[in-house]
């Protein structure tokens, strides 16, 4: 007897991307999970800028509006689940490490395009893939972005800049605003200082480093620390944990 699947709770879909690519999803009653097979995208959830790099996915709550910026050469992933299941991943956005058990999940779940309700089988791939989800590590580490276009430009010039980080007069500079004024904006807009929004842009451009298997002391290096005590220092307060538990769930080829 055929499959026959009336109830869908997960369905997929996947968009392959050369050169850049943005993908908007204006509103969706299904939580998301969103990867890419290789490099890294980023994700605009209201003014947060979430980056995904790669062996790690992107988890959005049921009714989260967003948009997906691609680079380079690649496929998008995402994997759709119904409101009622998705209440139990819980109700932010949260960056989770594709541990060897859940990348083997999903590929059984994407080769598998739809789960079904009324197939007892697809009901308890479901429920193992969510017990892995709510159990796999992960930081709900974002970059909240300002909307003043004086502090946007700031924003963007130090992104850009955060493998030798600019000083703040710099970056005042090329905003067209002073220091203080850019402190004023980034903590009415950001929640965080100046300074503070610098140093989490720099430490989560470390974390695509790291996903992409660069070690600790190389991706310290591109995020501009000096030392790699000073980047370990860091990255523990922002994320609880160090730089290397961060990777040592996830293979590294």
């Amino acid at each position: 007897m055929s499959k026959i699947r009336q109830s869908p709770v997960v369905r997929v879909s996947a968009i392959g991307f050369h050169g850049e690519y943005t993908w908007r999803e204006r509103h969706s009653d299904w939580g998301q999970l969103i990867w890419a097979s290789r490099g890294t995208i980023d994700v605009m959830v209201e003014r947060a800028l979430w980056l995904v790099p790669t062996r790690t996915a992107l988890w959005l709550p049921p009714g989260t509006a967003n948009e997906v910026h691609m680079t380079g050469r690649g496929v998008l992933r995402l994997v759709f689940i119904d409101r009622r299941r998705a209440r139990t991943l819980g109700p932010t956005p949260r960056v989770h490490v594709l541990t060897p058990l859940l990348r083997e999940l999903l590929r059984r779940v994407t080769a598998m395009d739809t789960l079904s309700a009324e197939v007892p089988r697809d009901m308890r791939l479901l429920g193992v893939l969510l017990d892995e989800l709510r159990d796999a590590g992960g930081a709900p580490v974002d970059l909240p972005m300002p909307a003043d276009a004086r502090a946007l430009r700031a924003a963007t010039f130090f992104r850009e800049r955060t493998s030798e980080p600019p000083a703040l007069a710099d970056t005042a500079r090329h905003a067209g605003a002073s220091v203080r004024t850019l402190e004023r904006l980034f903590r009415a807009e950001t929640g965080l200082s100046l300074g503070a929004w610098c140093r989490r842009a720099r430490l989560m451009h470390a974390m695509t480093r790291l996903a992409d298997g660069e070690s600790v002391t190389r991706a310290g290096i591109a995020a501009g620390y000096a030392s790699t005590s000073a980047f370990v220092h860091a990255f523990r307060r922002l994320t609880g944990r160090t730089p290397g538990q961060s990777t040592s769930a996830t293979p590294k080829s």
